[in-house]
């Protein structure tokens, strides 16, 4: 009985040749860089220039007016740590933080009734609801320090005529309403910007998700809990850290409406910053001060990105 073996057949393995070089492909590539070039330029000159100078500021005790600063390291940093005013003006910033959250709350609710298709007119209402965002915020805080005057501003004038003048009062002048005057003020201009975004998030949302909902049993109140805000979740994610941020570096209407008073009340830390600088004229302690607060503004948008991507299927 023979047997035969099978032939071995050896495979030699070739390397896939290499793509030819286009001509000039060196030469294209450069232009790249040459082509973007402008962009960076700007980059620098506007942004990390400036960011870098206020660093280097942060180091030194200079008051704004001599030529030449005095170095002194980690000085100011070291006594803004025991600054109860900068504490107290960034927890001004944060009650900021939470009341701006009302204004998120009120573009839901808009949002939620102007996508429904029975109401007539939705577009126009859409318009003038989101006239306020619009608004510069110089304007919008003069027009409501008119509003809130005790004697001739408006809301006292309605109390008023409502029967209700126990409540009325200087909403500007009293340390106990002045920062929920101003949070009102900011927010009348931002519900509008919080209803947008949230009227993109809703018509994208499948409507055989409520229809399955409808049959299953569940009500109104039930298909918003359960289909609404879970398909808005990124949408709201995404309102909490654009307002979370946008409240730190607040300005504006605190230097209109009230220049942080009475006292410190309304005081928040880009005003506490001003003050520093071209007040006191402390521009080294209000570099550390600048900071400190871009800092957290970084670390805020760092976790914000991370949350983002964590939630990406």
């Amino acid at each position: 009985m023979t047997s035969t073996a099978a032939p071995v057949v050896a495979v030699t393995r070739t390397r896939a040749p290499a793509p030819p070089r286009r001509p000039g492909g060196r030469r294209r590539s450069l232009r790249g860089y040459w082509l973007v070039l402008p962009a960076l330029a700007l980059y620098a000159a506007f942004l990390l220039w400036p960011i870098g100078q206020t660093v280097w500021l942060s180091l030194t005790d200079w008051n704004g007016l001599t030529a030449s600063p005095t170095w002194t390291g980690l000085d100011n940093y070291r006594r803004l740590i025991g600054d109860e005013r900068f504490f107290g003006s960034l927890g001004n910033n944060l009650v900021w933080v939470a009341g701006s959250w009302l204004a998120q709350g009120l573009g839901l609710l808009l949002a939620a009734i102007l996508s429904a298709s029975w109401i007539r007119g939705r577009t126009l209402y859409r318009t003038l609801l989101f006239v306020p965002a619009t608004m510069a915020l110089v304007i919008v805080g003069i027009a409501w320090d008119q509003i809130y005057r005790p004697e001739t501003g408006l809301l006292n004038v309605a109390l008023e005529h409502a029967g209700l003048d126990s409540l009325t009062r200087g909403w500007l002048s009293e340390s106990g309403t002045a920062m929920g005057a101003v949070i009102a003020t900011a927010n009348w201009t931002y519900y509008g910007f919080a209803m947008v975004i949230l009227l993109g998030g809703l018509q994208n949302i499948d409507p055989h998700l409520y229809e399955a909902a409808a049959l299953d049993g569940a009500n109104a109140r039930q298909r918003f809990r359960h289909v609404t805000v879970p398909a808005l979740r990124n949408h709201i994610t995404l309102l909490l850290v654009v307002s979370f941020i946008n409240t730190l570096k607040t300005f504006d209407l605190v230097y209109v409406m009230t220049n942080g008073g009475p006292g410190h009340s309304t005081e928040v830390v880009a005003y506490y910053i001003y003050a520093l600088a071209f007040v006191t004229h402390r521009v080294g302690y209000a570099a550390a001060a600048a900071v400190v607060l871009t800092v957290i503004i970084l670390i805020i948008t760092v976790m914000f990105l991370r949350v983002r991507e964590r939630e990406r299927p």
